[in-house]
């Protein structure tokens, strides 16, 4: 009897575990759940340097999947330079870079000359601009290095970070 049940009970998770492998895969399980994570590192520096009398501006550089700096704006750098300066990296191969907003030409130059691989924002230049963060010259798309590789900039949908930036008031 027991031979009986053990022998059902296996054909069982035998079965069922074939109707599980047979699902199909919805676009909620595709998510790569790292991006979100990253940029929520970026928006914890944001919210650092706010909560210091800073701008709404946060950074984070990731190497090989992992955390290596993070940034916040100063008087004299953004939160990506800053990022990118903590990383103490001569190029950002294999690094990919999140950040709140979107980066300035200046800093767009900057990344690309470290050679990184990605640049991942939320808030796009017309929001940063309005908010009053950084000046429309500071997006002169005129003045990008085309000497040098250009890095893809991908903005993502992460509403607490639009949200965030949304709600800043001078």
């Amino acid at each position: 009897m027991k031979k009986t049940i053990l022998f059902f009970a296996t054909m069982l998770l035998l079965v069922s575990g074939y109707a599980v492998a047979q699902l199909s895969i919805t676009k909620v399980d595709k998510v790569n759940p790292n991006d979100e994570i990253f940029m929520d590192m970026a928006l914890t520096a944001a919210k650092t340097s706010v909560s210091e009398g800073g701008l709404p501006c946060g950074a984070v550089v990731i190497l090989n999947g992992a955390l290596r700096s993070a940034g916040q704006p100063t008087e004299v750098a953004t939160a990506e330079e800053t990022a990118i300066a903590t990383s103490r990296r001569k190029t950002l191969k294999n690094a990919v870079i999140y950040t709140i907003n979107e980066p300035t030409t200046e800093v767009y130059n900057l990344i690309c000359s470290k050679k990184a691989e990605a640049v991942y924002f939320v808030n796009a230049r017309d929001k940063v601009i309005a908010k009053g963060i950084y000046p429309a010259e500071a997006y002169d798309d005129s003045k990008i290095d085309t000497t040098l590789t250009q890095v893809p900039m991908m903005q993502l949908d992460f509403k607490e970070a639009a949200s965030f930036l949304n709600s800043y008031n001078k």
